[in-house]
């Protein structure tokens, strides 16, 4: 049961990441890629194609999808809002300077 539970916030976690990243480090990636991708958010990147002639593609993942998909898993309406809201607290926020109080 504790493994489970484990899994479930982990993957409760990288939804949150994936729902709040924000595009600016992926721009700056494809503006300067010699940038060290390890310190870069890029959870909302889903694909990143350099072609020819310096062409760049950047895919990003649907964050309404996983907003959704964390209300679901929350318990959906006002409720799930309410613990998706607290559940970020707990972990220290969205991690990328969101703040919480504007997301109500």
């Amino acid at each position: 049961m504790i493994h489970t539970e484990l899994e479930r916030d982990a993957i409760l976690e990288a939804l949150a990441k994936i729902a709040f990243s924000r595009p600016n480090d992926a721009i700056a990636l494809a503006l300067h890629p010699e940038k060290q991708t390890a310190k870069l958010d890029l959870w909302g990147v889903a694909e990143f194609k350099r072609g020819s002639g310096g062409v760049v593609e950047i895919k990003f993942t649907d964050r309404v999808k996983a907003i959704s998909l964390l209300l679901e898993a929350l318990g959906g309406g006002e409720d799930g809002m309410s613990a998706l809201l607290e559940a970020l607290e707990d972990c220290g926020g969205t991690g990328n300077g969101m703040e919480m109080s504007g997301m109500g």
